[in-house]
């Protein structure tokens, strides 16, 4: 058996001002080295996390936390049903932060509050919520046009202004950060909205999340919108955050101690159809685009498509132009064989948001099943993570990656 040492209370110390009890833990020789730990904070008169009441350590039996890029985020974890802490938690009201630690530090995985419990007659599961995950219970404005605006600067900034100032807003507390507008496929002008855009009474997070993924349709650029884990907690919306790391390769055989890929070979479209209004005539009529050298080798594959707005498409001088332009952006990606990475490292393999975040991409390596040459050679972007733990077994990371 060996001790080792922690200095998480000396993290809580400084990023709480309560100095923590000092933490050890007797483990076997070969037991991972990767701890949870997570602090309660009281809300303060702004609504953000205030004191901290309480420090969860051996209290929690195991953890579970999950964050993907534009969605909301959630944790939980499992306290004995007769722990007396569990007496102490306002739900919707306390702060959680949880803190992952390694040899190299320690890093805050999770931030955000604890929503709900579920009681068991031997344990109780408590569920919670990131910030960006607020934005469901956040409304958006009622009638209110955006004609011809930016996504950025003009709508994602008013609706956020007006989440954030609204009377006791959750969001109170959180400043305001860097707001960018998309921009189209020549990289440099703006993403406009037509002339009829607007919002009645909608979900915020769907709003948000809808501008985001129209933003990046017929982009490569990774449009993100986030609520930073750290101090000060910052809302900003990224026109393309997204970097090649080569810190990290995933290969198996290699650090991968499982992986499932879909290859979405049954997604492939090669001929596409839209109606449009000719220049000439201006009469309605069928433009189709399509793709000799896929239709020669997959034979013919059709779909038909709407284009309305936001497709990034910046050029033509009329809207026919802009629609057969679009076409033309959606076929080379319909083309293209999308794959779905589902990825669990070995145990310390990678560590969370440290030197990368979601949207960043990693080379992957997969041996051919007759061990000749490799199936999979490339970089793919990871969307989404899950993560578990338990005192007994380590961690387990489960990265989504496109």
């Amino acid at each position: 058996m060996t001790t080792v040492s922690l200095n998480f209370s000396d993290a809580v110390a400084v990023a709480t001002g309560v100095q923590a009890p000092v933490i050890r833990h007797f483990m076997p020789y070969r037991t991972h080295d990767i701890q949870y730990h997570a602090v309660i904070f009281s809300a303060n008169t702004d609504g953000g996390p205030g004191v901290a009441k309480m420090e969860l350590d051996a209290d929690m039996l195991n953890v579970t936390w999950q964050a993907s890029l534009n969605y909301p985020g959630q944790a939980a974890f499992t306290l004995s049903r007769f722990n007396p802490k569990l007496a102490n938690l306002l739900y919707m009201q306390d702060h959680i932060k949880i803190y992952r630690e390694t040899g190299a530090g320690t890093k805050v995985v999770f931030a955000g509050k604890i929503i709900k419990p579920s009681k068991g007659p031997r344990d109780s599961i408590i569920y919670c919520w990131d910030y960006i995950s607020f934005l469901q219970r956040s409304r958006t404005g009622y009638k209110t046009l955006y004609p011809n605006k930016r996504i950025g600067t003009d709508i994602i900034a008013s609706e956020w202004q007006t989440a954030r100032l609204v009377d006791t807003s959750p969001f109170a507390f959180v400043a305001s950060g860097t707001i960018e507008d998309p921009v189209g496929v020549d990289g440099v002008t703006a993403i406009m909205v037509n002339s009829q855009f607007g919002v009645i009474d909608f979900d915020r997070l769907f709003t948000f999340h809808a501008l985001a993924e129209m933003a990046m349709a017929n982009t490569s650029n990774t449009v993100v919108f986030e609520i930073t884990r750290d101090e000060p907690h910052t809302f900003n919306f990224w026109k393309n955050r997204s970097t090649q790391r080569e810190t990290w390769a995933l290969t198996y055989p290699g650090n991968l101690i499982d992986y499932s890929l879909d290859t979405g070979h049954d997604e492939i479209v090669n001929d596409i159809a839209t109606p449009i209004t000719d220049a000439t005539t201006g009469q309605q009529v069928e433009y189709s685009l399509a793709d000799s050298v896929s239709i020669a080798a997959f034979r013919r594959l059709q779909s038909a498509v709407t284009i309305k707005t936001l497709y990034g498409m910046t050029t033509g001088t009329t809207e026919t132009d802009q629609q057969k332009a679009a076409l033309a952006r959606i076929i080379t990606q319909a083309i293209q064989v999308p794959k779905l990475l589902t990825a669990f490292p070995r145990q310390g393999e990678i560590q969370p948001f440290s030197g990368w975040d979601l949207g960043d991409s990693f080379r992957v390596t997969l041996q051919n099943p007759d061990r000749v040459g490799d199936e999979l050679d490339t970089y793919l972007k990871c969307v989404g993570m899950s993560v578990a733990y338990t005192p007994e077994a380590g961690e387990l990371i489960q990265l989504y990656l496109r």
